[in-house]
Order: structure tokens, then sequence, then C-alpha cells
């Protein structure tokens, strides 16, 4: 074959090489250039997942404490009663004693008693015993105004005595769920006494006991202080538990306040 012709068909093939490559790396750049649109598409059509960081919680998102387990400061109020013997002062004004009751016995005889003319017979006294006397011989001196029958009275020594063992005076005032305070004036003369108060909406009985030998007077005031869980009564008994002498040993009352 002559040189000429294979030197024409050799640029021939070199044209056409040319055109297709040409071709060629045009189709690869428009298949490139699909492939990174269709790329950055999905990345704007499927967020990123990421994990949030941990906060410190607000005000707002802090539990709330529930409320402990200790009792209420509020007490319910228990059958209670306190007691205080103490010496008698030398002058008594039962009328500033007893600010919702008083009650003085024996000024006008042996049955007869004296008290609060407004009072409203608060404090009772069960059923007199018939051994009941008349004394004078109080070493203190009460006085009172604003009473019934008698208004008033200053300078007074009455009372009144039982004679003979288990003799004695029974005496009841009311009782509440407030703190109440029940003053006795009392005496024992050649006998021995016995102080027994109680409260009839339960719990425990009070006792004491307190004696005087030979013919003289003893006398001392019992503070009893008391609460009830709720409406009732406080009642005290003033009994002779043992009688000395032959001579009506036993037990006095003089008055009694409360407040």
């Amino acid at each position: 074959m002559p040189d000429v012709l294979l030197e024409r068909g050799w640029q021939r093939w070199q044209e056409h090489f040319a055109t297709a490559g040409v071709i060629l790396l045009g189709v690869l750049a428009v298949l490139s250039f699909g492939l990174v649109v269709r790329a950055r598409s999905a990345d704007r059509a499927a967020p990123a997942v990421t994990t949030p960081a941990l906060a410190e919680p607000t005000a707002a998102q802090l539990p709330i404490p529930l409320p402990s387990a200790s009792p209420s400061m509020s007490v319910r109020p228990v059958n209670s009663i306190v007691t205080e013997r103490v010496p008698i002062a030398s002058t008594v004004d039962l009328a500033a004693d007893g600010e919702i009751d008083w009650v003085h016995w024996g000024e006008q005889g042996r049955y007869t008693l004296e008290r609060k003319a407004d009072g409203d017979f608060v404090i009772l006294e069960g059923t007199p015993d018939e051994t009941r006397t008349k004394v004078t011989n109080s070493p203190q001196r009460y006085r009172w105004t604003g009473g019934s029958p008698l208004a008033q009275a200053t300078g007074v020594t009455s009372g009144v005595r039982t004679c003979g063992a288990g003799k004695g005076f029974t005496l009841t005032a009311p009782a509440t769920t407030e703190r109440t305070t029940l003053r006795l004036y009392l005496g024992v003369s050649s006998g021995r006494g016995r102080l027994q108060a109680s409260l009839s909406t339960g719990g425990e009985i009070y006792t004491d006991r307190w004696a005087q030998r030979g013919t003289g007077l003893s006398t001392a005031a019992y503070t009893l202080n008391y609460r009830a869980t709720g409406a009732g009564k406080i009642s005290v008994q003033w009994i002779t538990e043992e009688s000395f002498g032959g001579d009506c040993g036993g037990v006095v009352l003089f008055a009694a306040a409360l407040r």
C-alpha cells in the first residue's frame, strides 16, 4: 500500500479518536454534574441528626419538693391534770381569783355558801355531809365583792368541816379543750385528808395526801390546771382518810375559785 494512503488513514483515525474523546469527556462531565446536584439535594432533604447537649435544669424544670412526713404542729388536746399544793396567802380576794366563778362556804351557817353573783353556778358541791360543822379559825382572811347572797365581805375566817373517816366534800366544775384552773382553799385538823381529782372524759386520776396531827389546823391551796379532749367536767373529792382524835378529826373546806 502506498505511504500516502497510510498517512491519510492514520489522520482520519486520529480525527475520529479526538471527536470520540471530546464526546466522552462531555458525557462524563454531565454525569459528574448530575451526581453533585443529587448529593446536594439529598443533604438538604435529610437534615443531619445531632445529639443535643445536656443543659442545666431551669427553675421551672427543678423537681418540686414533696411535703415531709413530720407530724403537724397542731397538737390534739389530751386529758391532763397538773396540780400544785402551796401555802395560802394571808389575804385571798375571791373576786379577783375567780374570773369565771368562785364559792365560799360557811359564813352564814354550816349549810350556807356565798358565791359569785354572775358565775352561773359552774362550781357545784355534792350533797352535804350530815356531820358538817362551821369553823371560824382560818389563819387566812377571805374577801369578795359581787357576791350572792352576801354581796361583799372582808376579813372572813369561816369555813366548814366534817368529822370522821370517810367524810368530806365533793366538788365539780366544767372541763373543755381549753386550759382551765381550779384553785381550792382547804384545811385538815387531827386527821389525814386525801384529795382526788379526775376528768369525766378520761385520763389519769390525781391523788394527794396530807396530814395534820394534834388539835391545830393546817391549811393549803391546791391549784389544778386541767384540759380535756372534749366537753366534760372535773370532779374533786376532799375526804378524811383517817381521823387521829375523837374531837371531830377531819378535813375543812373554805373556798374555791375558777379561772
